[in-house]
Formats: C-alpha cells, sequence, structure tokens
C-alpha cells in the first residue's frame, strides 16, 4: 500500500467516526450545523498529502487529519450530555477556532440550541463578521432555526458588537452570543447594552 492509499484509509476511518458517532449521539437541530462543519475541516484536509515536501510536513497532515475524529466524538458526547443530563448549565463549547456551539438541556424546559461561526477571514477594516443561529424546536432536526448576522468593529480593545434590531430586542439571545463570543476568547463591547433606545 502506497502513501496515497494510506492516506485516502485515514481520510476515510475520520469519515466513518464521524458518520458513527452522529448515528450514536442524535443531536436533533445541531446535528446539520456540526455534520455541516466536521465534513469542512475533513475536507479540508483530505488533500494535504499533495502538500508535503518533507517527513515532518507528512507528520503535521496525518496529526492534522487524525485529531478531527477525537475532538469530534468527545464533542458530541458533551453536547448529548449537555442535553440530557442533569448538571450544571450547559456551557458554550468551541468547535474550533471560530466557531462554538450551545446545546440547552431539555430535562424540565426545552431551551434553545445556539450555533456561532465565524464567516470571513477578516476585512481590511479588522472588523469580524460573524452567523448566529437559535434553534427554538432543539429536538426536530429540520429545524433549521432563526440565522442573524453579527459585527465585531475594531474601535474598543476587544471591539463593539453590533447586531440588528430584530437581535437586540430578543435579550436572552443577544446574551448567548455575547456567551458564545466569549468561548472564542472574544470579549466585545455590547453596543445594544449602551444604547439608550433599547
Amino acid at each position: 500500500m502506497d502513501l496515497q492509499e494510506k492516506y485516502r484509509g485515514l481520510y476515510l476511518g475520520a469519515l466513518f467516526v464521524v458518520e458513527e458517532v452522529e448515528s450514536a449521539y442524535r443531536l436533533g437541530a445541531l446535528n446539520s450545523v456540526l455534520s455541516a462543519w466536521v465534513r469542512e475541516e475533513l475536507k479540508g484536509r483530505e488533500h494535504s498529502l499533495d502538500y508535503c515536501d518533507s517527513q515532518m510536513d507528512l507528520a503535521h497532515a496525518v496529526e492534522g487529519l487524525s485529531a478531527i475524529a477525537p475532538r469530534y466524538v468527545k464533542l458530541r458526547r458533551q453536547l448529548f450530555s449537555d442535553v440530557h443530563h442533569i448538571g450544571p448549565e450547559p456551557p458554550w463549547r468551541p468547535v474550533r477556532g471560530a466557531a462554538a456551539v450551545r446545546a440547552g438541556s431539555r430535562i424540565f424546559v426545552r431551551h434553545p440550541s445556539y450555533a456561532l461561526r465565524r464567516i470571513d477571514a477578516g476585512s481590511r477594516s479588522g472588523a469580524e463578521s460573524w452567523e448566529f443561529s437559535v434553534f427554538t424546536e432543539p429536538n426536530k432536526p429540520d429545524d433549521e432555526g432563526v440565522t442573524f448576522r453579527a459585527m465585531v468593529f475594531p474601535d474598543d480593545p476587544g471591539g463593539t458588537l453590533q447586531v440588528s434590531p430584530e437581535l437586540e430586542a430578543q435579550r436572552a439571545w443577544y446574551e448567548q452570543l455575547a456567551y458564545g463570543l466569549r468561548a472564542l476568547d472574544r470579549t466585545p463591547r455590547l453596543a445594544a447594552l449602551y444604547d439608550p433606545g433599547s
């Protein structure tokens, strides 16, 4: 078996693990979000071998690809526990550098689930664009949720968060957006809290 076949086998093995853990730990509306994100990450590493010029490059490519599935298994288990077990308030869980999710407990009350991800690589001005989704029927896999755009402008040390008036009006969701950003080490000034019109 040559190196290309071995690497392809590693890729297919990681995809198999992802598919099986998704079957075992069903998360309702978050399934589609997480499934798309992990497949995007796997796809981004599928051809990493083509860019390897040394043994060190090869080691990094293999390590990077092989780390995705165990990290995803751990995340799915944590989220499944957040939804189905009584315990502390479930936290926001980083998925990767610029994405996080929060699955609300469904033991006593059906809380929404949330997903947050950065959708740009940064602009010339330094502003960051984010996509924030709220799933109000999180048990339903076909719940597409409500999605908002948010911007973090670099005018303050941590930046300033600006969102639509519709999101500002939903204070619980706005609060969750702030917590999601904090989970990703972003601490912007919350403009809606200082707006006297709110």
